[in-house]
Formats: C-alpha cells, sequence, structure tokens
C-alpha cells in the first residue's frame, strides 16, 4: 500500500511539471490548419478597416489584438510557406509587425488619419505572404 501511495505522488509530481513546462513554453494549442487560420485572420484584417473609418477606437484596437495574436499564431505554428522566400516570422517581424506598432500606437493617440495610413501600410506588405490574399481591403 505504501509503495502505490508512492508511485501513486511520483506520477503526479511527473504529471504537475510537465504541465509547468509546457505551459512555459507559451505554445498555443492551434488545431486549425493554414487556410482556417488565414480565414480567422481575413475576418479581423477585414473588421479592423470598418472599424478605422468609422472612427471606433476600441472595437478597432480589439480586431487589431485579434489579427496580431492571429498572424503570431501562424507565423509560429506555419514555418514556411511554398510562396515564400524567408520564414513567415522573419516576413512578420519585418514588413507586417511596424505596421501593426504604428496602428496600436495610433489608436492610443486617438489618431485616424495616422492609422489609416498604417493599415494602408499593412495591407501593401500582406502582398507576398501567405496573408496576400486575404489584405486587399480599401479603407
Amino acid at each position: 500500500m505504501k509503495s502505490y501511495l508512492t508511485v501513486l505522488v511520483f506520477f503526479l509530481i511527473v504529471l504537475l511539471l510537465s504541465q509547468c513546462k509546457s505551459q512555459r513554453d507559451g505554445a498555443v494549442d492551434n488545431n486549425k490548419d493554414l487556410r482556417e487560420n488565414m480565414q480567422d485572420m481575413m475576418i479581423y484584417h477585414d473588421n479592423l478597416g470598418t472599424q478605422l473609418r468609422e472612427g471606433s477606437a476600441d472595437e478597432a484596437s480589439w480586431f487589431l489584438e485579434g489579427m496580431d495574436s492571429s498572424l503570431q499564431v501562424i507565423a509560429a505554428t506555419f514555418d514556411n510557406q511554398r510562396r515564400l522566400t524567408e520564414q513567415f516570422k522573419k516576413t512578420y517581424r519585418k514588413k507586417l509587425q511596424p505596421a501593426i506598432e504604428g496602428i496600436r500606437n495610433s489608436l492610443a493617440e486617438q489618431n485616424f488619419p495616422n492609422a489609416i495610413n498604417a493599415y494602408r501600410l499593412l495591407t501593401r506588405n500582406c502582398k507576398g505572404s501567405p496573408a496576400d490574399h486575404v489584405c486587399e481591403a480599401e479603407v
């Protein structure tokens, strides 16, 4: 009985430590394929443009964070794509993240003309990325 209890406690400790490690890794449990992730990103992108046109900072910020989160999941989950010459993570950091930060900063200042310009830059920079068919909205 005592050895059974010892084995059970050891097993529970190992299970607990493995769960703590997986939470620290920051990995996202994403069971979607690239097409489904791109559809999510498209919805966020289109709604972000609509909210920027309407001048709604709170909703635009929410859609911006959702889109940025989707792009980060895509960058972490799908290392490369046949139409890219480099990893999408590098494309995200080099081309998309600066425009997203520009939108984020402009929204914090309630500066919608600058936010719209950054949105247009983001849309232009999407061309040639896996998101190129998604980022075609006009603002």
